[in-house]
């Protein structure tokens, strides 16, 4: 377990777009919900906290699977990897590349699909990309010379993304599956193992600098 937590931490600290207010839900751990303030955190100790463990269901698809009240209350999410941001729990679908946030409804758990906007707010750093605006599984992006560069793919179709992973080795990515750091130009390949390819053309952005020319009076 120590293993796994110094793992994540190191992932954390080289992903793209992670920062100290995102705090990741590990499996064996505990959060607590407020329904009173709706906020959800690691730690709270206000009285009307409801007290949630998280373990991982068995399988491959490794989805969360969130107890209270004793295990007397138990709900499975789509999400394999959720963390905490500003007070909310989000869920990361992994496999369908889509990104949810876990709400009260007044007597269970539920989870509502954020848009494209509520997204750039938690990845204000990423450019996002949607599956359907690649053509012919390929699309062109581009970033400032000699800068890394985040991206989040984003899914906005029905295909499923299980076991999908991006190649070169040397892509910095991160627990959110469709978010990675572009350092250099070139081909990205997002892919199920090396079949049915996503290509991501990678190209810098050069601003044509114009020179303004003073006039005199001769």
């Amino acid at each position: 377990m120590k293993k796994f937590i110094l793992t994540l931490g190191i992932l954390l600290f080289a992903c793209p777009a992670f920062a100290a207010k995102m705090t990741p839900v590990l499996s064996s751990t505990q959060v607590v919900y407020s329904p009173v303030a709706n906020v959800w955190s690691t730690g709270s100790m206000v009285e009307d906290r409801i007290v949630l463990s998280k373990k991982t269901s068995p399988g491959t698809g490794n989805y969360s699977i969130y107890s209270y009240d004793n295990g007397k209350n138990e709900f499975m999410l789509g999400s394999d990897y959720e963390f905490i941001y500003n007070g909310r729990l989000i869920a990361c679908h992994n496999a369908d590349l889509k990104i949810f946030e876990v709400v009260y409804n007044g007597t269970g758990f539920e989870e509502k699909e954020l848009t494209e906007g509520q997204i750039k707010e938690i990845f204000p750093d990423a450019e996002i990309l949607l599956i359907s605006h690649f053509i012919d599984n390929k699309i062109s992006v581009r970033k400032s010379p000699f800068k890394k560069k985040d991206f989040l793919l984003l899914n906005d179709t029905n295909k499923n993304f299980h076991k999908y992973s991006f190649h070169p080795q040397s892509v910095k990515y991160s627990p959110v599956a469709g978010l990675f750091k572009a350092s250099t130009v070139g081909k990205i390949i997002f892919s199920h193992y090396n079949e049915d390819k996503y290509i991501i053309n990678v190209r810098n952005v050069y601003r044509r600098i114009q020179l303004l020319d003073s006039a005199y009076d001769g």
